[in-house]
């Protein structure tokens, strides 16, 4: 069962996709905090990671730079309502392997998840 670490500070978006996922037979860990969501991405391991850009202690941008720095192998997908974002686009720079809009579609998710 391939397993998804989401990290984003919208509880609504975090349950919503997690039940979408879970009933595709993916196993889902959520966090609402960048940090939790760190510590867990560096202690774990996962298929795909999905960070939302925009978070207020710690951006998406910064948590993608430090858990590529660790595991340089970890997929991380970023999320973000404008692709245009400087933050967005320094993920992406750092190695982050795509970007979706927000609200996205669960099928651009699956799409990194079947690589």
């Amino acid at each position: 069962m391939k397993r998804i670490l989401f990290i984003d500070d919208e509880k609504q978006i975090l349950d919503s996709v997690q039940l979408i996922l879970e009933t595709m037979g993916y196993q889902v860990v959520t966090h609402e905090t960048a940090t939790e969501g760190l510590q867990t991405a560096l202690n774990d391991s996962f298929d795909l990671i999905l960070v939302d850009i925009r978070m207020p202690e710690m951006n998406g941008a910064e948590v993608t730079e430090e858990i590529l720095r660790n595991k340089p192998q970890a997929s991380v997908l970023v999320l973000t309502v404008y692709p245009s974002d400087p933050l967005a686009r320094r993920a992406l720079e750092s190695g982050a392997c795509g970007l979706v809009r927000k609200p996205f579609e669960v099928a651009k998710i699956l799409e990194h998840l079947e690589e």
